[in-house]
């Protein structure tokens, strides 16, 4: 009646899509961590909602390390799967293990063989922030 239960997919053009096919294409895909790897699209999810990602639209990927020193205690190491498109980045996908990282940043660049890997600065050095 409401569509509960159904998957619901938000794009990267903000609209939320529920066709069978992305439902089936997100249950079926290999997963690692909060991301999937399906036929069609890469999915993630990211506080409570899912996004797809057409594989084209991914233009550049790379791991961001994070670190955190909480007082009286050794460093907590975070690591970030950030994509990119048009040189902004929509994706900052946290892994609580490197291994994850590693096996989402290998996989993805199997599955979108022309996304280029790897940081580059933004124009003028500086770290674009996130406002």
């Amino acid at each position: 009646m409401f569509g509960l239960g159904k998957i619901r997919l938000r794009g990267v053009d903000k609209k939320y899509i529920c066709d069978d096919e992305h439902a089936e294409d997100y249950k079926s895909a290999p997963a690692i961590g909060r991301v999937r790897f399906g036929s069609l699209c890469f999915y993630y999810r990211d506080l409570g909602v899912k996004y797809y990602v057409p594989y084209n639209y991914i233009e550049r990927a790379f791991i961001r390390i994070s670190e955190t020193k909480p007082d009286d205690s050794p460093a907590i190491y975070y690591y970030r799967l950030i994509l990119v498109h048009a040189g902004k980045e929509f994706a900052n996908l946290i892994f609580n293990k490197e291994k994850e990282a590693d096996d989402a940043l290998s996989k993805l660049s199997e599955c979108a063989p022309d996304m280029a890997v790897g940081y580059v600065p933004p124009p003028g050095g500086r770290k674009p922030s996130f406002r």
